[in-house]
């Protein structure tokens, strides 16, 4: 054994690797060939030459099999080469690690075998090598399975190569007429007939329709047709129409959903075939998202599916992912102010991404682009709102008011914080003039709490405090700001006044009933007013300081400080003219000290200004309040009070403290004998905010479609069932598709209320975003069924919803203090139709009764009429028992929630009684039976004043839940005044349509005139703009700079930090707190405007609510009057106006077409006047007159009061 043997046996494995590799190249040869045959069969026109097609025939075989032998050949000739061998070697070594290079060196031998023989080592080695070859058969190392499994797949491909070159020969061989041929038949048909066929080669949207005209131009054929074929293979042919004597022809194809050819065929002559290829716009089929919110809040990851509607904590990540109907080139979403966000599109096309940080609420229109470069035709309007994380909310709930203590006196403070994501910390920061400040931590929590209520009692004992010290304390809260940090937030801060233990109060003079009196002394007095003015400069100064939260100061800080200098020096000055007329030296060294403190509290309001610093404002602080515990030692300790007409008692300056000693004084009892007559005022019922009442009424009009969508679907159900011919089942499909889009509608609407809900973040709102989740899943279900063609499965998931929206209605309607509302309404209105029914009965029978009384006799035989009333008299029986029975549930439902209510139904059910209309109206129906109209007469009028009484019982029992609803018709009625106004923008624009491609700019312009402003915010009752404060407070009167920082005595600071309502010191403590609440929390029910948006408010007077940018408020407000007209019917008309309305919004957003004047006057405005008619008709009906009348409580005696009624008579005439 010798190195040829060893070659031997490595020639052996490079045949088999060689073979190998040849199978594999060959194979991928076949794939290459097969997908150059299958594009050949793509792009290639059909070949009529046979010639041609012989020769493609061998172009498609012979080729690849000429590259198959020339890489046989090629690979052939370096088979059994030393480099071969090398390769199979090295591949051996790999394998059997054990031989570690021995192969490889003894193939070095080969090199020098033919100069020198091998050596005894040299022969070993060669030995040892062929030994470990033959034991361990090396042709392994490339194993039978892999030359089978290549075999086979070599096989397959080569099949599949070929079968495609057959099929493709086959199919572009078939061409049914010759070139030449085809020519010379055009020829000669266009030698017969001119014809002008129109749209002749085009393109089409799939399943839209394509009318088909042919123009003959000299000889006019008697019929002509159309014949069709598509691409599926199948043939149609159509009659084609002529009207008159128009040379004319023309057939309209209703769907054309395939790529088709056509000509026009006359007798035997047939034009040329033109083709219609069809087309698909790209379309937003679904819109997925992924939220992901921060850290902080601790919400889980949430996946909203099919939705356009998305609200989004400030700071969560959120990703779009956007399903497409076709392959797409581009997306990108598109603001209206023309910045555009490009969507990653999918290798496929057929999905986009989009990851973005939710910084602020954004509207885009989702734009798409196909590789044809067409565009989507109705662009998807999706709407992002971005929920703020809000400080937190802190009210001192007592004594919540400034307050007069003794020394010895265990002041309790009591508040409540709430915040939208809970607060960690908690506590009470209290200063006395002189001393160091205090901060008390009331909670403090690893785990954040929403509500907080906390409470610490101060010992005044403890603190050593004297009399005329001012201890001023406020409450600050710690929560989790949108980066993370932590926030503080400070609270009002209030005022504890150390009174000393022993006042005066003397009983003063009282003119014209009027409570008129003074303290003693002038000096006093006007030390009082100028401790009232230091005190509103003090809130002043503290509203600025926790308006600024943030590093660097807002503009209005150095106009701000100018203003409380401007005003401290006015109080200095006050202050010296004051020391002039004091003579006592105790009180010239207290004003000394107030002059001095003043003067420092000057300077460093103007350090503050230079400096645009906090901390200097601060310092500030101290010293007014220091000033202000000066002023205290100057007031005065007796007092002069005098009872007013109401019997109360009042003191001098209009202060109320010390109220209890008051009361106890005797005074001198002089009352006003006479007044306007007033009615006793019934406690006003719980009514919901605006906000609550616009979701409710969305749910209710969600059940309300979600019904009747079931209903169609039942029907649908059952047609379905019975359908026979494809024409029925094709209408039914066609049904199917109209009342998806209806479901997916519904959707859109239930996200809309989610969105409001999480924008409200009221308490009770809570549970309902969770319950109305798991409705939009049971809607999502029925919308893809219906989809799929499932009507059965669509139908249970819509009534699961439809019951689901029901419960959720009504739960919402208890958590908004709203429970019994619907059912009294209901109510109210049964017992006036009951009550008109009777009515109608009570004439009737009068009628029927006349033509008895006229003959004097009584008939044997049954009259036909009075059966009738009989009848009637029955069915008023079974309303009214109705009615008792809803009377009853409603009283036992509203016993512990809605006592008064309960105790007024019952009393109406308790003074019906004694009428028993029930028996009275079974009774008068027999009597009329029987023949005795005389004796059915009298118990019909028993029964009669029996649901009279009813109907005022039930009366009064709505208007102790409701109110009396001449105040909401007036409402409606100003408000439907309204928006009558603002749609006659409607009629300016269809006069002047170019005004319509205005709408963005007049929003822009609109959002710059109302910056800051919420659309539809009006001022809170009672006050007005640029008036801040009560009527009567000093900070009213506008006599000097100290009162324009007024803040109303005994107040605290108005709205919260970080709200950025207010922005000068100027605004009264009074209003800054009646709108407390708005300014912190009423940015999350608020929400902002984009571009389409559909919001806006005032200041577009340009544009109207449907073209404008205003629609969703103009549509709130309609939803608003709604709520305040209580009668059905009225709202069934509120609605229909709006949805039509809301209607011609969609026409215009997507087509871009101002709605037509007649069309806005008919169906908007003068529903609109009309229904404003009906409501002034009503309040007329209602309204009352007030008169005067004696309060006095003893009557006047019998024999005088003939007497006293003409006095009155005479002095009311005047004489």
């Amino acid at each position: 054994m010798g190195l040829p043997d060893l070659l031997q046996q490595l020639n052996q494995v490079v045949f088999r690797y060689q073979t190998s590799q040849n199978l594999k190249r060959l194979t991928i040869l076949w794939l290459i060939a097969g997908s150059l045959t299958l594009l050949t069969f793509t792009f290639l026109e059909p070949i009529a030459a046979p010639y041609y097609q012989h020769l493609f025939l061998a172009v498609l075989l012979g080729v690849p099999c000429l590259v198959a032998i020339g890489m046989l050949l090629f690979r052939f000739r370096s088979r059994v080469s030393p480099a071969s061998r090398h390769q199979i070697a090295t591949l051996i070594e790999q394998t059997y690690p054990d031989l570690d290079t021995s192969l490889l060196a003894t193939l070095e031998l080969e090199k020098t075998t033919d100069e020198t023989l091998p050596t005894f080592l040299q022969n070993r080695l060669i030995q040892q090598v062929i030994q470990h070859g033959t034991e361990h058969d090396w042709r392994q190392t490339i194993s039978n399975r892999r030359l089978i499994l290549q075999s086979t797949t070599h096989l397959v491909c080569f099949t599949a190569w070929f079968i495609s070159c057959l099929t493709c020969w086959f199919y572009l061989k078939a061409a049914p007429i010759p070139k030449g041929e085809l020519q010379t038949t055009i020829a000669s048909t266009q030698a017969q007939f001119q014809v002008e066929i129109k749209p002749g080669t085009t393109d089409l949207e799939k399943n839209h329709p394509l009318l088909i005209t042919a123009r003959f131009t000299e000889k006019i054929p008697d019929i002509a047709s159309l014949h069709i074929r598509a691409a599926s293979g199948e043939t149609q042919k159509l009659p084609l129409v002529k009207h008159l004597d128009d040379p004319v022809f023309a057939a309209r194809l209703t769907d054309v959903s395939e790529d088709l050819t056509y000509s026009v065929q006359v007798n035997d002559w047939e034009s040329e075939t033109y083709q219609v290829k069809v087309y698909v716009l790209p379309k937003l089929v679904q819109l997925d998202s992924m939220i992901i919110p921060p850290n902080y809040t601790g919400l889980p990851t949430r996946t909203v599916e099919d939705s356009l509607t998305i609200s989004a904590i400030t700071g969560s990540k959120i990703a779009f992912i956007a399903k497409f109907n076709k392959p797409v080139k581009q997306a990108q979403l598109k603001t209206g102010t023309g910045k555009t966000l490009p969507m990653e599109v999918s290798s496929d096309g057929f999905v986009a991404r989009l990851r973005f940080l939710a910084t602020e609420s954004q509207s885009w229109n989702l734009r798409i682009i196909d590789a044809d470069e067409r565009e989507n035709r109705a662009q998807p309007f999706i709407d992002l709102t971005v929920i703020p994380n809000l400080p937190p909310e802190i009210k001192v709930t007592f004594p919540g008011r400034d307050t007069r203590v003794s020394p010895l006196e265990e002041a309790l403070v009591q508040g409540t914080v709430v915040d939208d994501f809970g607060v960690q910390q908690v506590g009470l920061v209290y200063s006395i003039p002189g001393q160091s400040t205090q901060t008390l931590k009331l909670l403090s929590t690893a785990k954040p709490k929403q509500e907080v209520a906390t409470e610490h009692l101060l010992s005044l004992e403890q603190l050593q405090v004297q009399p005329d010290t001012l201890i001023s304390y406020h409450l600050f809260a710690e929560d989790i700001a949108p980066d993370g940090s932590r926030r503080k937030v400070l609270s009002d801060m209030y005022f504890m006044e150390v009174r000393h233990f022993e006042e005066i109060f003397k009983q003063g003079r009282s003119a014209n009933s009027s409570s008129k009196s003074g303290k003693s002394g002038g000096n006093a007095q006007q030390a009082e007013k100028l401790a009232e003015q230091q005190k509103q400069i003090i809130n002043a100064t503290w509203k600025i300081i926790r308006r600024e939260i943030k590093e660097t100061v807002s503009s209005q800080y150095a106009e701000d400080v100018n203003t409380l200098q401007q005003a401290q020096q006015a109080l200095v000055t006050a202050v010296i003219n004051l020391a002039s007329k004091v003579k006592s030296q105790k009180s010239k060294a207290v004003i000394d000290s107030i002059s001095q403190k003043m003067q420092e509290t000057v300077s460093l309001l103007n350090a503050a200004k230079d400096a645009n610093e906090v901390e200097q404002l601060t310092a500030a602080l101290a010293t007014e309040q220091a000033s202000y515990q000066l002023l205290l030692k100057l007031r005065a300790r007796e007092h002069k009070v005098s009872q007013n007409k109401n019997g109360g008692g009042s003191k001098g300056g209009g202060s109320s403290r010390s109220q209890n000693q008051l009361q106890q004084l005797e005074l001198t009892n002089k009352k006003q004998r006479y007044e306007t007559e007033n009615q006793a005022s019934q406690p006003p019922a719980a009514q919901p905010n605006r906000e609550s009442l616009q979701i409710l009424n969305r749910l209710r009009e969600l059940a309300q479609r979600q019904k009747d969508l079931n209903e169609q679907l039942k029907e649908l159900a059952d047609k379905q069932r019975f359908a026979k011919t494809d024409q029925e089942r094709e209408e039914i499909e066609r049904q199917l598709k109209r009342l998806r889009e209806r479901q997916r509608e519904l959707l859109r609407k239930a996200d809309e209320v989610a969105q409001r809900m999480d924008q409200s973040k009221q308490p009770s709102s809570t549970k309902s975003r969770r319950e109305l989740e798991q409705t939009r899943k049971h809607l999502q279900q029925s919308s893809q069924s219906l989809k799929e063609g499932q009507v059965s499965r669509a139908l249970n998931s819509g009534t699961r919803a439809q019951q689901q929206l029901n419960q959720l209605k009504n739960e919402f309607r208890k958590k908004t203090a709203n429970q019994f509302a619907d059912a009294m309404r209901s109510l109210n209105q049964q017992a006036e139709q009951l009550d008109q029914k009777q009515k109608e009965l009570n004439q009737a029978l009068n009628k029927s009764n006349q033509p008895d009384q006229a003959k004097g006799r009584r008939s044997l035989r049954k009259n036909q009429g009075q059966q009738k009333l009989a009848d009637q008299l029955e069915k008023q029986e079974d309303r009214l028992k109705n009615l008792v029975e809803q009377m009853k549930k409603v009283v036992k439902e509203s016993e512990k929630s809605e006592p008064l209510l309960s105790k007024h139904l019952y009393d109406a059910i308790r003074k019906t009684r004694p009428y028993r209309p029930e028996d009275a109206l079974k009774n008068a129906a027999n009597f009329l039976k029987e023949g005795a109209t005389e004796r059915a007469q009298q118990a019909e009028q028993r029964a009669g004043q029996g649901i009279e009484k009813m109907k005022q019982g039930i009366k009064v029992a709505a208007e102790s839940v409701l109110g009396n609803d001449l105040e909401s018709l007036k409402r409606a009625r100003q408000e439907i005044k309204s928006l009558t106004s603002e749609m006659k923008q409607e009629q300016k624009l269809a006069g002047n349509p170019q005004a319509a491609g205005q709408p963005k700019q007049a929003a822009q312009k609109t959002a710059q005139s109302g910056k800051g402003k919420s659309p539809g915010q009006k001022p809170s009752p009672g006050t007005k703009s640029g008036q801040p404060g009560k009527s009567g407070s000093p900070s009213g009167q506008g006599k000097s700079p100290v009162q324009l920082a007024s803040a109303q005595k005994g107040k605290g600071q108005g709205s919260q930090s970080g709200s950025g309502k207010s922005s000068s010191p100027s605004n009264s403590q009074s209003s800054s707190k009646s709108t407390s609440s708005k300014s912190l929390k009423g940015s999350r029910g608020s929400p902002k405007g984009g571009p389409g948006g559909g919001q806006g408010g005032p200041g577009a007077p340009s544009t109207g609510p449907i073209t404008g940018n205003q629609f969703r408020e103009w549509s709130d407000r309609m939803r608003d009057v709604e709520e305040m007209v209580g009668d059905s019917e009225l709202r069934s008309k509120v609605a229909q106006i709006r949805e039509r309305a809301q209607s011609m919004r969609a026409e215009f957003k997507r087509h871009s077409k101002v709605p037509e004047g007649d069309l806005v006057n008919a169906q908007i405005l003068e529903p609109l006047a009309e229904l404003q008619k009906v409501l002034s008709n009503e309040i007329s009906k209602r309204g009352a007159q007030t008169s005067l009348a004696p309060i006095d409580r003893d009557p006047v005696p019998e024999k005088y009061s003939e007497l006293v009624r003409r006095y009155y008579e005479e002095l009311g005439s005047g004489k």
